[in-house]
């Protein structure tokens, strides 16, 4: 299951994943709120809070998360993944030199953090409604 997370700025998409995710309600969720926030701004805050292993995403939800990624790819200003799966974090820290943006990875006990970080303002340059 996947939701969108609340309290966050116009320009950050943030959801949560918990127990299996499947293709449908990713697109209808994750992608959409990603899709409304890069309508909008020239970069995007994105947080991902992981409560279930990407073990328990739906292959055609992996697929769609991957589809997101790179079809924003140029636009990513700061990627927030929070995990208490060290593999997953690992994962992300070690993709950060290949993608624009910066990346930080969180345990669940440090969420808040993630949030403050994540919620940055966009600079102005960055901040051009489009």
């Amino acid at each position: 299951m996947v939701e969108l997370l609340a309290d966050f700025p116009p320009h950050v998409a943030a959801y949560k994943a918990s127990g299996e995710v499947h293709k449908d309600e990713y697109e209808k969720v994750v992608m959409r709120r990603v899709d409304e926030v890069a309508a909008k701004y020239d970069k995007i805050n994105f947080l991902v809070r992981l409560e279930t292993g990407l073990e328990e995403y739906s292959l055609a939800a992996f697929l769609n998360y991957l589809k997101v990624s790179f079809e924003h790819i140029t636009r990513w200003n700061r990627m927030a993944i929070v995990s208490d799966q060290k593999w997953v974090r690992l994962a992300y820290d070690a993709l950060s030199p290949l993608v624009p943006g910066e990346i930080n990875s969180y345990e669940l006990k440090d969420y808040k953090t993630a949030k403050q970080w994540v919620s940055a303002p966009l600079s102005e340059n960055e901040n051009q409604i489009k």
